[in-house]
């Protein structure tokens, strides 16, 4: 039964070393402190990210408009006194607004600068070498596709005129009325692009303090950043637009009377405008550069080697290789389910438990077990 408890505990033992070697990568702590004299610890960490954004859209418009007014056409003819034909005037107004069509934003978080690391060494022995590398690569691929076909007809007929008053003993008026039009076609934000490559450098601490004489720390940070952006905008905008008017074209004959014809005014206006059509903006910023964290401890310059920090003793418990790598956290706006990988001397580390687990049950097995039974001798 001790026999079993005993195995029991090692193969646990085994397992509690071995899980606690991961670190998921929601925040990044690279750590390497506390180990004894003359040990070289290494930790190497990359993390990638991929952000990939299609938007297309396709929008296809047809504006059919026909307006018609009339008060003309009118006839007197055949009076014994005097015709008197008077019209009223036409007021014609159309609006076609076409806005906002084919609006892309994208907005993509990060610059490979990372966010919420923190890389460390300290207070390790004398003549250690510890070196942490982190490489940190973003890749943004951003396509945007837009294609508008839009189309505007327009027409317009007013006609206040083509009047008849013949054949009157009297006198004969004939008075139109004015026609006034007013036609406005906007066309505007059509295929709008936007791309935000957002950045935040905030977060990056880096520090090397408390490590013993003649050390050797180095850590490189790496920071990459792709970014690739296709826009493709397709836009094609036809506006027709007809506008007949008309006052005249009136008729007085073969009246005994005096004959008075005035013809109303015309005012036609066409607006057509074609504003901001396909356009695409992409706003990248990228400022990466580590910062030092709060408190004593010096920081080397990005991927430098700060060489030898003389400190008042530098080491510690745990002889050998030792590096840990902790912590969980969000990688440039992007959640990365990969382990970041744990190397250096926990391998180290747990052999040494193994041997000593081992010696403990061979010592167990040879002193402490029950005493074998007297040998007998036969004849």
């Amino acid at each position: 039964m001790i026999k079993r408890i005993f195995t029991s505990s090692i193969f646990f033992l085994i397992l509690a070393f071995v899980f606690s070697t991961v670190a998921r990568a929601e925040e990044i702590v690279l750590s390497i402190s506390g180990n004894g004299s003359s040990s070289n610890n290494t930790v190497e960490a990359n993390v990638s990210t991929t952000t990939t954004v299609e938007q297309s859209n396709e929008a296809q418009i047809t504006n059919n408009v026909d307006a018609n007014a009339d008060t003309g056409n009118n006839n007197a003819s055949s009076n014994t006194g005097d015709a008197n034909i008077q019209t009223g005037s036409i007021d014609s107004t159309t609006n076609i607004n076409n806005q906002n069509i084919n609006q892309n934003t994208a907005v993509v978080d990060g610059c490979g600068c990372g966010s919420g690391v923190n890389v460390k060494i300290d207070g390790n022995g004398v003549n250690s070498a510890n070196s942490i590398n982190l490489n940190i690569s973003n890749i943004a691929n951003v396509n945007q596709q837009n294609s508008a076909n839009i189309t505007n007809n327009v027409n317009v007929s007013a006609n206040t005129g083509r009047n008849d008053t013949n054949f009157n003993n009297g006198d004969i008026t004939i008075k139109t009325g004015n026609i006034a039009t007013l036609i406005d076609i906007l066309n505007k934000n059509i295929n709008q692009n936007f791309d935000s490559h957002l950045v935040g450098s905030s977060g990056v601490s880096v520090s090397v303090s408390g490590n013993g004489d003649y050390s050797i720390n180095q850590i490189s940070l790496l920071f990459n950043s792709i970014f690739n952006y296709e826009t493709r905008n397709i836009a094609e905008i036809i506006n027709n637009v007809i506008v007949d008017a008309n006052t005249g074209e009136n008729i007085a004959n073969k009246n005994n009377g005096s004959v008075l014809i005035a013809t109303g005014d015309i005012v036609s206006v066409v607006n057509i405008g074609n504003e901001n059509i396909n356009s695409s903006l992409v706003s990248v910023d990228c400022n990466c550069s580590p910062t030092p964290p709060g408190g004593d401890g010096e920081t080397p310059p990005v991927g430098g080697n700060p060489g030898t920090t003389p400190s008042s003793s530098g080491g510690g418990g745990g002889g050998g290789n030792g590096s840990s790598v902790g912590g969980a956290g969000q990688v440039l706006g992007a959640a990365i389910g990969a382990v970041l990988p744990a190397t250096g001397g926990y391998l180290m580390l747990l052999m040494t438990l193994l041997a000593i687990i081992m010696f403990a049950a061979g010592w167990y097995l040879r002193f402490g077990s029950d005493p074998s039974p007297p040998s007998y001798a036969f004849a």
